[in-house]
């Protein structure tokens, strides 16, 4: 009799708790952090599909794997002396566009990139002014001194516009942003959980561990990027470019993008103020788009759930208030074919 009452107890312990379980798992699949399927870094292919924007481009297993078709992706384009050797454009070329992957248009189509909307808004009040997207996924401040050194020795541009992102002058300490990095999904090394992805319990206790764990190591990353001596030498390079444009005979125009990443209460405000001011100092004209992507919550302007590149959403966001930024600084007066209509 006594092994029964204490089989029965355990049961009922057991019992409970497994409905206690039930219930917290039915809350948190509902109500709970999501948890999406990937391998590791985003390359222009999901298997979620939330806005509709890519298509079905393969199957993976059981799985569609959502993406870009060729002819839309900038892939194509990344080869633009062979594009461009018998367009009549080629001649028309007057703007240079640097950048990391926010440029070069990772996970948007090509006509959806803020340069190629640039494009063709200038199109509309002057006349026809080509735009070379020079953006390259990973470059940093260097590699935009090497990019513009390549690019000069072909052609004179009168108008650099480089769209900077917050880890282009490096990110110290990135060697420790391993998981899911909610500030910048795209640097995190991270690897598909399967049992994350089918029990929302175990997903929630990894998501409040590396949530705890991530956020203050990579907002601070950020900010020593732009300190001690890997901020001085990040504005040197920035100098240093901003010097070679004007030698050649161009104009640099800084463009500063934003972190997709809780904008109501945005933690890298003081970094945009260093580099407005370092701009101002050095007659850099600068545009600091934070004002116009913060009308938005940080997820509704990302590529996808697993990418947080900005959308086309993003990129024409980009792209309008950038045209206005040129006009109202008359930045285009001297490279229009055609005076304002």
């Amino acid at each position: 009799m006594k092994y029964k009452g204490l089989i029965f107890r355990m049961t009922a312990i057991g019992l409970s708790t497994f409905i206690t379980l039930l219930f917290i798992e039915i809350v948190l699949r509902i109500f709970g952090p999501k948890y999406y399927r990937f391998d590791n870094r985003s390359h222009e292919e999901y298997y979620t599909n939330p806005r509709g924007y890519h298509i079905p481009i393969r199957k993976a297993g059981r799985y569609t794997v959502y993406g870009l078709k060729y002819n839309e992706s900038p892939e194509i384009y990344r080869l633009p002396d062979k594009v461009l050797k018998n367009s009549k454009i080629k001649k028309n070329l007057k703007i240079l566009g640097l950048g990391d992957s926010f440029t070069y248009g990772r996970g948007v189509k090509y006509k959806d990139i803020y340069l190629t909307k640039l494009e063709k808004l200038l199109s509309q009040n002057y006349g026809r002014i080509g735009i070379k997207n020079c953006g390259m996924p990973a470059a940093d401040i260097g590699d935009m001194i090497r990019i513009y050194l390549y690019e000069v020795h072909k052609k004179i541009f009168p108008l650099v516009v480089y769209g900077f992102v917050l880890n282009d002058f490096g990110l110290p300490g990135s060697e420790e942003i391993t998981g899911l990095d909610f500030i910048d999904i795209n640097n995190a090394g991270n690897r598909f959980n399967p049992l994350r992805k089918n029990l929302a319990i175990v997903n929630f206790v990894f998501y409040s561990l590396e949530k705890y764990r991530l956020h203050k190591i990579t907002i601070q990353a950020y900010k020593n990027a732009f300190k001690g001596e890997c901020g001085e030498r990040g504005f040197r390079k920035l100098k240093e470019l901003n010097g070679i444009i004007e030698t050649t005979g161009g104009r640099l125009v800084l463009m500063i993008f934003p972190l997709l990443y809780d904008f109501e209460d945005y933690p890298f405000k003081e970094i945009h103020t260093k580099i407005i001011d370092f701009c101002n100092k050095e007659n850099i004209p600068v545009l600091d788009l934070l004002p116009s992507f913060s009308q938005y919550k940080a997820k509704e302007l990302w590529a996808n759930p697993t990418d947080h590149h900005p959308n086309e959403i993003a990129h024409n966001v980009a792209a309008n208030e950038l045209y206005k930024f040129l006009q109202n600084n008359k930045l285009l007066n001297n490279i229009s074919n055609n005076k304002q209509k």
